[in-house]
């Protein structure tokens, strides 16, 4: 299989709300979040997003960080630098931005607490920073319960589910397969909206295509899959 990137109509939406908070004039609102559930393709978007965009620094949040820990990670991305103080890693960032704007990525943003949320709230204040807070459905519902937060949020992007042009589109430029109309819906049930659990399954349908020696996937070669969804049902012990 391939190894290519999808541009799917999220991707699309993201790249267009990017946009929009990137100009931003400073002291404007200029926060975005990017919401959705586990395997939609908000990480992978947001990294593609990072590496073709100069002056975009992408940060995976870790559990369980401290402001310190935050601070110092942005400021590392920045700089190179590690303070070991809080205030220190904030200071010597908002200078840095000042000096040399930059967009702040942070992914998987609802493992963030809310202090943490606070100090890159000072951070877009003091500097005009664009921030994209990228997350699973928890971060929406926690960031328009916080007024001030919300009140600075510019653009949302939702990253729905799998749908069958997704599909057909992943099946031929990553694995140069034509995939049936019923087969995409097959797979789009399967996969459960989850891009990576549809990876797995085309993983399998390419094995299964190179074997029979066929660029043509049907449904009927989607039904002969196992379908990783659903448990095995474990036998009785011997007594």
């Amino acid at each position: 299989m391939k190894n290519v990137f999808i541009e799917t109509s999220r991707v699309m939406a993201f790249r267009e709300a990017a946009g929009v908070v990137t100009d931003t004039a400073k002291g404007q609102p200029g926060f975005m979040v990017v919401w959705g559930y586990a395997g939609r393709g908000k990480t992978q978007c947001s990294k593609e997003y990072a590496v073709r965009t100069p002056g975009t620094i992408y940060i995976r949040v870790f559990e369980g960080w401290t402001p310190r820990a935050m601070l110092a990670q942005i400021c590392h991305k920045i700089n190179g630098m590690q303070p070991s103080y809080a205030g220190k890693a904030k200071q010597i960032i908002m200078e840095e931005l000042d000096r040399n704007p930059k967009v702040i990525l942070m992914d998987e943003a609802d493992r963030l607490s809310n202090g943490n949320i606070e100090h890159l709230r000072d951070i877009h204040d003091e500097t005009g920073t664009p921030i994209v807070m990228i997350g699973e459905p928890s971060l929406y519902g926690r960031l328009t319960a916080r007024r001030r937060i919300w009140e600075r949020v510019t653009r949302v992007v939702e990253f729905g589910p799998v749908r069958t042009e997704d599909v057909a589109i992943f099946g031929m430029k990553a694995c140069d397969l034509k995939i049936m109309p019923e087969a995409s819906a097959e797979l789009v049930r399967r996969c459960q909206g989850s891009f990576r659990l549809l990876y797995h399954l085309m993983v399998d349908l390419e094995r299964q295509s190179r074997a029979n020696k066929v660029k043509t996937i049907t449904l009927e070669m989607i039904e002969a899959l196992p379908d990783r969804r659903i448990a095995p049902t474990p036998e009785k012990e011997p007594r």
